[in-house]
């Protein structure tokens, strides 16, 4: 920023130095540019020591926020990025059934548990909201459509 006050205090320094009165049109013109250009310096000078000032307080909140989590949950970061692999692994040793819907013709995954679910009677597409499985009319064709993907 001190690149840009140097600038118009050359500005000012040139204009006095050229003798560029006020009385003229063209002087005046040019003061009063002068004049905005030191003002804006001046704000841009203001509002970047603003940000910084910001951004100092930013840093020292996350560091509270970090600290009262560690506090809270009793881990770090670290651990944090582990439990959601973890998790991640999880999901993917779930059983699914992949099934395709006879409305709008869109594959979709379902929790392997849903079959043994005696409280769900049936199954509707996300997508179109057609009923994709009804456990009550099942019969031999309809499982016939349902693939199970292999176990690793």
């Amino acid at each position: 920023m001190s690149k840009l006050q140097e600038k118009v205090a050359y500005l000012k320094g040139l204009a006095e130095g050229l003798g560029v009165e006020k009385a003229s049109r063209e002087g005046r013109l040019l003061t009063e540019i002068i004049s905005v250009l030191d003002d804006m310096t001046e704000e841009l000078c203001r509002l970047s020591e603003t940000q910084q000032e910001i951004e100092e307080y930013i840093s020292a909140l996350d560091e509270s926020v970090g600290e009262l989590e560690d506090d809270y949950w009793g881990f770090h970061e670290d651990e944090e990025d582990e439990d959601d692999y973890e998790d991640e692994d999880d999901y993917e040793d779930d059983d699914f059934i992949e099934l395709e819907c006879p409305t709008c013709h869109e594959t979709v995954f379902l929790e392997g548990d849903i079959l043994d679910d005696d409280s769900v009677d049936e199954v509707s597409c996300p997508e179109c909201g057609g009923v994709i499985f009804d456990f009550g009319r099942a019969n031999a064709e309809d499982e016939a459509d349902i693939t199970v993907p292999p176990e690793d």
